[in-house]
């Protein structure tokens, strides 16, 4: 971070809670990543300004995404990062029921995914609408910046 942020401009740290991957062993747990960056920005507070790094940060996504969860996780990362605000706070694929070629799953939608009782058995996929109520709630609380999704 100091050779890329104090001697060669990059202004932007894109991290996650869940990083790293994989965690849950002896030596690497989930928040480790945004924990390193907090520990590395409040060392060089004389240094490095806040407003001059764009942190980015996700929420874990599937069933993780409902309201309560945006909020708890955001203000987990804030801890983490020993920030009062991010910049990007972005969703890892929200729905996990959409199709995506990451993980060797198929490109194509099935209507059928939607009914799975994974997803039933909280209630459903959280809304489209509720997330962005609860990001626009985030940006208002001065929590975040802005939102997206991954």
């Amino acid at each position: 971070l100091d050779l890329a942020i104090l001697k060669h401009g990059v202004n932007l740290l894109d991290t996650a809670e869940q990083y790293p991957i994989p965690s849950g062993g002896a030596k690497a747990k989930e928040g480790d990543s945004e924990r390193l960056i907090g520990k590395w920005l409040n060392d060089r507070k004389g240094s490095v300004k806040r407003e001059n790094v764009v942190i980015a940060t996700k929420i874990t996504g599937g069933k993780n995404i409902t309201p309560k969860n945006i909020k708890q996780d955001c203000i987990g990362s804030l801890k983490r990062l020993g920030t009062d605000y991010i910049d990007v706070y972005q969703m890892h694929w929200p729905q996990r029921y959409s199709p995506q070629s990451n993980w060797g799953q198929s490109l194509s939608y099935s209507i059928e995914s939607d009914a799975d009782p994974y997803w039933r058995a909280g209630g459903g996929p959280t809304s489209f609408e509720d997330i962005c109520l609860a990001m626009e709630n985030l940006i208002q609380e001065g929590k975040i910046r802005g939102w997206g999704l991954c």
